[in-house]
């Protein structure tokens, strides 16, 4: 039989990957939620967001109640009562406790056990109750905490196989203070596996983004429990390359099997006043909490002393299915791949179907789509002014998607039109399929979660390469057959990337869509150098037309605001006081620039503050109280100086910091005698090397302060303390901030600082 019409072939493979992308839009959602009654002994998203409404209630409506404040000690108290009225014995496990950003804080972690029916190891599902300053913190993590009161009520109602702890820490947002508390607790010992419950973000459908201990055990578990499914070790590949820390980080440390659940839209109302109930989509709360159910009840009746062991490549098909298998696999199965996609070569050019120069000239493809489409990427997500770090979502990203998905459809255009000609069919569809198992073979042996990225396709284009070249099939449905494998995997993926990494994964997203539809180049090159010329300029016409719309929608507007933190600052050594203002957007609005003299240049506003510059106007020194080192005591022991010192905020305010500038090198540090872990390089360089220690949840009578410092002196530090909130001189400049304008992460604050000189010894 000999080929279709290449118009035939052409329309039937765009209908492939059209279709594999609308069903990728309609099934990557949250399912709705249950009508009518549900089980005792199963979630309920109207019981869930009872328990929610009833945590923010207690804070005090839209209060922030972030670790060690009245508002957060009002959210754990209606913690316990709720636990206690479902019969259970919570108790609270108070510490001081210090997380890896180099932050401290009292903490108060409410754990309960609620009884299985056997006995051994416990599950643990683990949430926080702390919010940033800036929020409420509804869907991160109220969400979390709202799904476990409503786990322990159905769990009472049913009881799982075996024990399930609950633990509702506090101080995940200054470091994951509240997990690095518990692993010090007795019940840490007896924990088996763990349910980690996070939000970053507002809507979206729950996602299974991270595994601890065994990934194999965790995903099949998984798979064969969730409702609609979604899950991928890609997810889990790429999140540990990512700066990003949830409780799972510190409760890897237990050495056992571990999920990451998480939804993961409209992260631009993350950290700030939007996350709140109004925003919170019950849908997204739903899927999390079933799935989250449904995984904790899975585990409880595993052998958990006996865990298998093993990693796992493992994706969903569009929440259908999770597909899976032995991650020690991955490169025998690419490998497999380039020999059919070699083999297909061989019996090609002997058969005389194609020539060695067509095949050579032919995988040539890959790298072309790929590269074209993640040069038009680039350009579609780089609006003008937008930082992909400080500002990463868009208000109305339909158009960017647009142009994202159009960009890719340009890429795969591309070999068809500038190699169709001399490669011919054959020459692209064995150039093709060598592209993807040679790029498949890379990616197993480097990142093997990833690698069924290009291993599904480049088996299914191996196959039917060799295939083809031995018998005569029809090959303009088998190049579609090979589109549809790439897309199933391929298209999801790039869905997901923006709510995820945001415009950085602008290049990203349109490489994985023309890659989903470069098996369609040997149908589009039999075609007229005019259609194919028509296949170029029509997607990018129409790119164009998206990135274009998307520069002149809003950035922000009042359901995804742009952040604008304002600071008030007193330098107690000069007596210049100065409100600073930062903007995700780099760029301060008008009605600000007539509150306040402001600067026409964002800066850093301080050494150790290279990441947030601000824009900042001269104010009246309010004559607030410098915070005061006091009973400082400086030795020399060895060209070293150990130091200690009482720091205590005098104006009562409730957090103090200490920062060391660059080049001197810190060997320990303590408040209270609790010694600050040394944090990770990302940390440093945020704070542009300096070394900044903070102390929330202070006494009036201070903390005390003990450090070792690589360095004979003299050693200028800087001192401050820190307090929610803006002095009468800096609110009037806020009260000028425009709608669709919110604070963020820590809010709005005042800090005085001051710099006291370390002698030389």
């Amino acid at each position: 039989m000999g080929e279709p019409a290449p118009l035939r072939s052409a329309v039937l493979g765009a209908l492939v990957v059209v279709g594999a992308l609308a069903a990728t839009a309609a099934r990557l959602r949250p399912p709705p939620p249950q009508r009518g009654p549900v089980a005792a002994g199963e979630f309920s998203s109207e019981r869930g967001f009872q328990e929610l409404e009833g945590l923010l209630r207690a804070a005090g409506d839209g209060v922030p109640h972030p670790v060690a404040t009245p508002a957060s000690r009002r959210v754990r108290e209606r913690v316990v009562s709720r636990l206690r009225q479902v019969g259970l014995r919570p108790e609270v496990q108070e510490s001081l406790a210090c997380g890896r950003y180099r932050l401290c804080a009292p903490v108060a972690n409410v754990a309960v056990r609620v009884p299985g029916r056997g006995p051994g190891l416990a599950v643990l599902v683990a949430s926080h109750y702390d919010s940033v300053p800036a929020g409420p913190g509804a869907a991160d993590d109220g969400s979390g905490v709202a799904i476990a009161l409503e786990l322990a009520r159905a769990l009472v109602a049913s009881p799982a196989e075996r024990d399930v702890v609950l633990l509702v820490d506090e101080g995940e947002e200054i470091g994951l203070a509240g997990a690095e508390s518990f692993l010090g607790t007795p019940l840490a010992r007896e924990v088996g596996a763990v349910v980690n419950l996070e939000a970053r973000g507002t809507e979206g459908p729950s996602l299974l983004f991270e595994t601890s201990g065994s990934s194999a055990f965790v995903a099949e578990r998984f798979a064969r429990s969730a409702r609609a499914p979604l899950a991928s070790s890609l997810f889990a590949a790429a999140y540990r390359l990512l700066p990003n820390d949830t409780d799972l980080t510190v409760l890897r440390a237990l050495g056992t099997p571990g999920a990451n659940l998480a939804f993961i839209g409209g992260a631009s109302r993350y950290h700030t006043p939007l996350d709140d109930a109004a925003h919170l989509d019950r849908a997204s709360l739903e899927h999390q909490g079933r799935n989250a159910l449904a995984l904790v009840r899975a585990l409880a009746a595993s052998d958990l002393e006996h865990a298998p062991q093993g990693e796992a490549v493992f994706f969903d098909l569009l929440g259908l299915a999770v597909v899976r298998f032995p991650s020690h696999w991955a490169l025998p199965l690419a490998l497999l791949a380039l020999a059919l996609a070699l083999a297909g070569c061989a019996v090609a050019v002997g058969r005389g179907r194609a020539t060695s120069g067509a095949v050579a000239l032919g995988s040539a493809a890959l790298p072309l789509a790929a590269l074209g489409a993640a040069v038009l990427g680039l350009l579609a997500a780089g609006a003008p002014g937008l930082s992909a770090i400080r500002r990463p979502w868009v208000a109305h990203p339909g158009p960017l998607l647009g142009a994202l998905f159009l960009s890719g459809a340009c890429g795969a255009s591309l070999p068809p039109l500038l190699l169709g000609e001399r490669a011919g069919p054959w020459g692209l569809r064995l150039g093709v399929a060598l592209g993807l198992s040679a790029g498949a073979v890379a990616v197993a042996a480097a990142l093997p979660g990833a690698s069924y990225l290009l291993l599904v396709p480049a088996l299914v284009a191996g196959a039917l390469a060799l295939a083809g070249a031995l018998f005569p099939p029809s090959l303009g449905p088998a190049d579609a057959a090979v589109s549809l494998s790439g897309s199933l995997v391929l298209l999801p993926a790039a869905w997901l990337l923006y709510p995820a990494m945001g415009l950085a994964a602008g290049p990203l997203v349109a490489s994985a869509a023309a890659l989903a539809a470069l098996p369609l180049a040997p149908v589009l090159g039999r075609l007229s150098r005019r259609a194919r010329l028509a296949l170029l300029l029509g997607p990018a016409l129409l790119a164009a037309l998206a990135a274009i719309s998307e520069r002149v929608l809003p950035l922000a507007d009042l359901s995804n605001p742009e952040h604008l933190i304002l600071y008030f600052h007193e330098d107690a050594d000069s007596g210049r006081a100065r409100v600073l203002a930062y903007s995700d957007l780099g760029r301060l609005p008008e009605p600000l620039r007539r509150a306040a003299a402001f600067s026409p240049s964002a800066r850093a506003p301080f050494g150790w503050a290279a990441q947030r510059p601000s824009f900042q106007a001269d104010l009246p020194d309010p004559g607030l109280p410098a915070p005061a080192l006091e009973d400082l005591s400086v030795a020399s022991e060895g060209g070293r100086l150990r130091v200690s010192a009482r720091l205590r905020s005098r104006r009562g305010a409730s957090e103090v910091q200490v920062a060391l500038p660059p080049g001197v090198e810190v060997e320990a540090f303590s408040f209270d005698g609790v010694q600050v872990p040394w944090p990770e390089g990302r940390v440093v360089r945020w704070f542009g090397n300096w070394s900044v220690f903070r102390r929330l949840g202070l006494a009036r009578e201070g903390t005390e302060v003990r450090m070792l410092l690589a360095s004979k002196g003299p050693v200028d530090l800087e001192i401050g303390d820190q307090s929610s909130g803006l002095p009468r001189e800096a609110a009037a400049v806020a009260a000028a901030r425009p709608p669709g304008a919110v604070t963020a992460q820590e809010g709005d604050v005042t800090l005085v600082t001051r710099t006291v000189r370390l002698p030389a010894r």
